[in-house]
């Protein structure tokens, strides 16, 4: 009602729909647009189609880093583990200040492909997210049908 409710948001990468293209070691896709206001609790990514190519793997973070996954193997389908350094599905963990954050100005949740010529594959990537900007006061109410009814 007031547009602070949590909700989850997603998107594909699908290495085979992009037209004249073939992925290559260190290729950066930005797939989540966040917007500024929003916290975000927790974010993950599950492979849908198997990537081919050279043992490809996925870093997964704001900015291109790797703090959410750290070099998944997306050469079979299911979901990601978070890897030495990554905080997969993690509200509270090590790196919980570098993954459960507020974003103050808008960002791009990204994933870097390392492992050469992938021709095929998709990676769904999904964060939930809470939109923490001021939506204007929700005035009470001052009376209700029952007092009408009387």
């Amino acid at each position: 009602r007031n547009g602070t409710a949590m909700r989850m948001v997603e998107a594909i990468l699908d290495i085979s729909k992009i037209t004249d293209y073939s992925c290559t070691d260190g290729d950066i896709f930005q797939l989540l647009e966040i917007p500024a206001g929003v916290l975000v609790l927790f974010a993950g990514a599950e492979v849908l189609t198997a990537f081919d190519g050279t043992s490809p793997t996925v870093d997964i973070d704001f900015a291109a880093g790797d703090d959410i996954i750290d070099g998944a193997d997306i050469t079979s389908t299911g979901f990601c583990a978070a890897g030495s350094n990554g905080q997969t599905n993690t509200v509270v963990g090590n790196a919980a200040s570098t993954y459960t954050q507020f974003i103050s100005t808008a960002d791009t949740i990204d994933c870097t492909i390392a492992g050469a010529a992938a021709a095929t594959g998709r990676l769904r990537v999904y964060a939930t997210v809470i939109d923490c900007n001021d939506h204007g006061a929700v005035d009470k109410a001052t009376e209700v049908d029952r007092d009408l009814l009387a």
